[in-house]
This record gives C-alpha cells, structure tokens and sequence, in this order.
C-alpha cells in the first residue's frame, strides 16, 4: 500500500462486514419459495401466471445473489486475515529492527 499512513483499514469493520454478510444470506436461505405456493389464491389466468413468473425469476435472482454475497463474504473474512497477518509480520519486523539497534550488554 501506498500512502503510509493516509490508508487505514479497520479490521473489525471487514470482519463485521463478512459476519454481516452471512447474516444476510442466511436470511436469504431463510424464505419460502414462492413458485406454486399462491396459484390457487390468485386463480387460474394471467394473474396466476404473471406470479408464477415472478416468482420463478425471484429464485433464480435470489440464488444468484446469495452466491455472490457468499463469496464477498469470504473475500470480507480472507481480507480481514490477511491484512492481520501483515500486520503482525510488520510489527515483529519493527521489533527485531529495535532489538539490533538496541546498544549491547558489555561493550
């Protein structure tokens, strides 16, 4: 990155936003599926069928979407550790710096 200090990324905000993410597709997976449920209740015609195809269409657009919120999901949570484990060899790396810098014991 670039910048230094002007780019900051909060990694509980990315993992929040994967926990959140999840959270979202399970509410996804949650609803009923419409396709043949309320035929009946809208008679048989055009209005039956226009719900039949919405309802059709809703699945398939909801698939799609899940599959997608699943997968920036993933990317929010591998971010979120990536970015941990720079940060981490960045620190060591600092600290080993001092430690050589540090005067030695005896001489």
């Amino acid at each position: 990155m670039s910048g230094g200090s002007d780019q900051r990324l909060d990694l509980d905000v990315i993992k929040e936003m994967g926990t959140g993410l999840n959270n979202v597709t399970k509410a996804f997976e949650g609803l009923e599926k419409l396709t043949g449920r309320y035929r009946d209740d809208f008679g048989h015609g055009d209005l039956a069928d226009k719900f039949e195809d919405f309802a059709s269409n809703w699945e398939l657009s909801r698939e799609k979407l899940m599959d997608e919120v699943k997968t920036l999901a993933k990317i929010a949570k591998e971010s979120a550790k990536a970015y941990e484990a720079i940060d981490h060899q960045l620190a060591d790396a600092i600290r080993g710096a001092q430690d050589d810098d540090a005067p030695k014991r005896g001489k």
